[in-house]
């Protein structure tokens, strides 16, 4: 419908100007052509609307467009009929005070249509002066000039009488050609009108569902249940589009409410979940628990050796500034199992009171690895693995299993490392007693840069310390 009242519209509007366009033909052509007077008007009017400007000049006539200064050629008003400024042939030209500055209008002659014809003599005046004439020796002069040389008219009464049937007979034949153009703008403004109430009706209809729409958005947002309630309109297509909005917004909270019923039984079974994993990682280590303890009895020298262990290994790791809770409970747990792996070596290996052999050594050595693999069979514990695996590596790259160096040994490691040794030094064990913890960390200083780095032994200085251990 709209658009069948644009056509319409569109249809009456270039009626409108085709039918404008031939009575101006016909009025310049035979009416205007020969009255001073008349074409005074259409001059008036020319310039009274923006149809023929070609720029703005400032208030010292300066044209930015062409950048150059006309204030030696124009002057405010009419301006001698000379070859146009903006036009290669010759246009008059009207400049008016616009603003702060003024606007230049240029009309061409071809415009104009002005045509001498026989003896007769056509002029465009502006108050007294002639700004175009068929006789272009009267552009420039007064009326006064005109009425000496006019072969048509020899007094000044014969010529106003003359203008006054011109303008006589102009006017009629101006009223009858225009009363198709004032019908045509009538009906157009007519279908104007309708439309512009047909659109009213629309934009209220239009702001009373984005109305709706916004309350209904606002629930969508709080992941609210959302029910559209359509506006009554007088258009039928709006109508059905808020039927659909309806049934989308209807489907939606129907997903919302299934979405909703099946978070909440998620929720549930992710809680039952955590709370069974929960039980399990507690069962997982207390048998894990029980085997460090396990191992403990089987080597009869390490008795308490994992508790003592994961005491200092916890303090020495604040004392280096680890704060990450995963990583303090890999070293907690790392330093408790860190020997786990002796429950696959041989027990007279492990309580033998004198040297381990080669031979013999080289079975010690594979508790890392055995530990780990236990270690391996929890979930999520591959920080605690990487400590049993290696915390007999050295930084100079002598220890084992791996042979790690400097750099490729974690810290968490380094520290269940130091630990280990100073608490076995410290230790009673089958083949000797315990050191002093003056002994113990003059042995372990020796293993500074080679076993240890700098950093963490002096971080461990400093734990003892705290301890109370050592002065």
């Amino acid at each position: 419908m709209i658009e069948k009242k644009r056509k319409i519209l569109y249809i009456f509007l270039i009626a409108a100007v085709i039918i404008t366009g031939f009575i101006l033909y016909f009025l310049t052509k035979s009416e205007m052509a020969e009255s001073a007077t008349v074409f005074g008007s259409f001059i008036d009017n020319a310039f009274s609307n923006e149809n023929f400007i070609v720029a703005q000049l400032d208030k010292n006539f300066f044209d930015s467009k062409l950048n150059r200064d006309l204030k030696n050629f124009l002057t405010v008003g009419a301006n001698d009929y000379l070859v146009g400024i903006y036009y290669p042939v010759k246009t008059l030209k009207y400049v008016k005070p616009y603003k702060t500055g003024y606007l230049l209008y240029e009309i061409p002659e071809t415009f104009l249509n002005l045509h001498p014809t026989g003896s007769k003599i056509y002029i465009i005046t502006r108050g007294e002066k002639i700004v175009h004439s068929s006789d272009e020796e009267l552009i420039g002069s007064s009326m006064e000039k005109f009425f000496m040389i006019s072969a048509r008219a020899k007094t000044r009464a014969g010529y106003t009488a003359i203008v006054g049937l011109r303008v006589g007979i102009f006017f009629v034949k101006w009223l009858l050609f225009s009363l198709p153009v004032v019908g045509l703008f009538l009906i157009m403004m007519y279908f104007m009108n309708n439309f512009y109430q047909f659109e009213k009706k629309l934009l209220t209809s239009v702001k009373l569902i984005n109305r709706s729409l916004n309350e209904s958005l606002k629930k969508l947002e709080e992941k609210r249940e959302v029910s559209y309630v359509p506006e009554n309109t007088t258009f039928e297509v709006v109508n059905e589009l808020q039927e659909i909005i309806k049934k989308i917004f209807t489907s939606y909270s129907t997903i919302l409410k299934e979405y909703k019923e099946t978070n909440n039984i998620l929720e549930s079974t992710m809680a039952e979940l955590e709370e069974t994993y929960s039980e399990l990682m507690e069962r997982n280590i207390q048998i894990i628990s029980a085997l460090a303890e396990a191992i403990e009895l089987k080597d009869a020298g390490t008795s308490n050796h994992s508790q003592n262990v994961m005491e200092l290994s916890i303090m020495l790791a604040k004392e280096l500034g680890v704060k990450d809770p995963t990583e303090l409970e890999a070293i907690k747990y790392g330093s408790i199992l860190h020997d786990i792996g002796k429950i696959g070596i041989p027990e007279y290996i492990l309580n033998k009171t004198g040297k381990l052999s080669d031979e013999e050594f080289e079975i010690m050595k594979k508790h890392t690895i055995f530990g780990e693999k236990v270690i391996h069979t929890i979930p999520g514990w591959d920080l605690v693995a990487d400590i049993v695996r290696h915390h007999h590596e050295n930084i100079d790259g002598t220890g084992y299993p791996d042979g790690l160096s400097d750099g490729e040994i974690s810290l968490r490691s380094q520290i269940v490392a130091i630990v280990d040794v100073f608490t076995a030094l410290t230790e009673k064990r089958p083949y000797r007693g315990p050191l002093s913890i003056e002994k113990a960390l003059e042995i372990i200083k020796n293993m500074v840069e080679k076993k240890f780095s700098r950093k963490v032994y002096e971080a461990f200085l400093k734990t003892l310390r705290k301890k109370g251990l050592f002065s």
